[in-house]
């Protein structure tokens, strides 16, 4: 699976030990970085998905974001295996 490369304000909210509200333009990485998170919550800190919650705004972004979750989850987990974001 290849590494994806978040900017510095990406990273900030991968942090998987931070709640977060993200506010972003259109096309600028927002689910791609909220699906990451949310499978490394899943794999890293071993949460499950019936304990967590991902709200969105609209049910076109919420069918989006429950589609690129489960695909993530079914390909082998977050999109950056080798280092969980908020672990030590």
């Amino acid at each position: 699976m290849a590494e994806i490369t978040f900017t510095l304000d990406q990273q900030k909210a991968h942090d998987a030990l931070r709640h977060l509200s993200i506010t972003a333009n259109a096309g600028s990485g927002k689910t791609r970085v909220l699906v990451s998170r949310y499978c490394d919550i899943v794999e890293y800190l071993g949460i499950r998905p019936a304990e967590m919650a991902a709200i969105t705004f609209t049910e076109k972004a919420a069918s989006e974001l429950r589609t690129r979750i489960a695909r993530s989850l079914k390909n082998g987990w977050g999109m950056n295996p080798t280092k969980p974001t908020g672990r030590s």
